[in-house]
Protein backbone atom coordinates (compact mmCIF):
# COMPACT_ATOMS: atom_id res chain seq x y z
CA UNK A 1 0.00 0.00 0.00
CA UNK A 2 1.55 3.36 -0.93
CA UNK A 3 0.96 5.93 1.69
CA UNK A 4 2.91 8.73 -0.13
CA UNK A 5 0.85 11.56 -1.93
CA UNK A 6 1.94 12.72 -5.37
CA UNK A 7 2.75 15.99 -3.30
CA UNK A 8 4.66 14.46 -1.16
CA UNK A 9 6.82 13.33 -4.26
CA UNK A 10 7.12 16.51 -5.41
CA UNK A 11 8.38 17.66 -2.56
CA UNK A 12 10.98 15.08 -2.17
CA UNK A 13 12.04 15.52 -5.46
CA UNK A 14 13.00 19.19 -5.06
CA UNK A 15 14.51 18.57 -1.24
CA UNK A 16 16.87 14.94 -2.56
CA UNK A 17 16.93 15.02 -6.49
CA UNK A 18 19.50 12.69 -6.69
CA UNK A 19 18.33 10.22 -3.68
CA UNK A 20 14.18 10.75 -3.97
CA UNK A 21 14.11 7.02 -4.10
CA UNK A 22 15.41 6.47 -0.94
CA UNK A 23 13.67 9.03 0.94
CA UNK A 24 10.45 7.93 -0.50
CA UNK A 25 10.88 4.36 1.00
CA UNK A 26 12.25 6.22 4.27
CA UNK A 27 8.49 8.54 4.11
CA UNK A 28 6.46 5.26 3.55
CA UNK A 29 8.13 3.20 6.30
CA UNK A 30 7.34 5.65 8.86
CA UNK A 31 3.30 6.31 7.26
CA UNK A 32 3.32 2.75 7.71
CA UNK A 33 4.51 2.78 11.43
CA UNK A 34 2.18 5.87 11.93
CA UNK A 35 -1.00 4.00 9.96
CA UNK A 36 -1.36 1.78 13.21
CA UNK A 37 -2.39 4.91 15.03
CA UNK A 38 -4.66 5.59 12.48
CA UNK A 39 -6.67 2.33 11.94
CA UNK A 40 -4.85 1.26 9.09
CA UNK A 41 -6.03 4.67 7.04
CA UNK A 42 -4.84 3.89 4.03
CA UNK A 43 -5.33 7.03 2.06
CA UNK A 44 -1.89 9.45 1.33
CA UNK A 45 -3.19 12.46 2.24
CA UNK A 46 -3.45 11.68 5.63
CA UNK A 47 -0.10 11.27 5.83
CA UNK A 48 1.06 14.93 4.27
CA UNK A 49 0.82 16.76 6.95
CA UNK A 50 3.81 14.55 9.10
CA UNK A 51 5.64 13.92 6.20
CA UNK A 52 5.75 17.38 5.22
CA UNK A 53 6.94 18.59 9.09
CA UNK A 54 10.14 16.07 8.66
CA UNK A 55 10.41 17.31 5.17
CA UNK A 56 10.99 20.94 6.72
CA UNK A 57 12.31 20.07 9.70
CA UNK A 58 15.37 18.05 7.86
CA UNK A 59 15.40 20.94 5.10
CA UNK A 60 17.61 18.65 2.74
CA UNK A 61 19.97 16.82 4.80
CA UNK A 62 20.09 12.98 4.96
CA UNK A 63 21.37 13.19 8.21
CA UNK A 64 18.49 15.28 9.64
CA UNK A 65 16.19 13.22 8.15
CA UNK A 66 17.19 10.21 10.08
CA UNK A 67 16.83 12.15 13.23
CA UNK A 68 13.74 13.58 12.36
CA UNK A 69 11.88 10.52 11.49
CA UNK A 70 13.35 8.79 14.66
CA UNK A 71 12.29 11.80 16.66
CA UNK A 72 8.74 11.71 14.80
CA UNK A 73 8.31 7.81 16.13
CA UNK A 74 8.49 9.21 19.47
CA UNK A 75 5.49 11.39 19.45
CA UNK A 76 4.36 12.52 16.40
CA UNK A 77 2.64 15.63 17.82
CA UNK A 78 6.28 17.11 18.95
CA UNK A 79 7.15 16.68 15.32
CA UNK A 80 3.93 18.93 14.37
CA UNK A 81 4.62 21.45 17.11
CA UNK A 82 8.25 21.84 15.85
CA UNK A 83 7.08 22.59 12.19
CA UNK A 84 4.79 24.61 13.18
CA UNK A 85 2.13 22.90 11.52
CA UNK A 86 0.36 21.99 15.26
CA UNK A 87 -2.43 24.78 15.17
CA UNK A 88 -3.78 24.40 12.31
CA UNK A 89 -4.59 21.36 9.95
CA UNK A 90 -4.14 23.20 6.43
CA UNK A 91 -1.10 25.51 6.85
CA UNK A 92 1.10 22.51 5.81
CA UNK A 93 -0.58 22.62 2.34
CA UNK A 94 0.13 26.34 2.14
CA UNK A 95 4.20 25.58 3.27
CA UNK A 96 3.73 23.21 0.43
CA UNK A 97 2.58 25.32 -1.90
CA UNK A 98 5.36 28.17 -1.16
CA UNK A 99 7.93 25.46 -1.53
CA UNK A 100 6.96 24.38 -4.55
CA UNK A 101 6.65 27.94 -6.44
CA UNK A 102 9.72 28.31 -5.62
CA UNK A 103 12.72 28.93 -8.20
CA UNK A 104 15.89 27.00 -7.32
Amino acid sequence: MNLISPKTKELIEKYYPSESEGVIIQLQEYCEYLSEFFSDETNPETYERFCFAILKLAKSSKEKLKTTIDFAKVDYRDLLVSADFANSITIHNEWARKVLNEKP
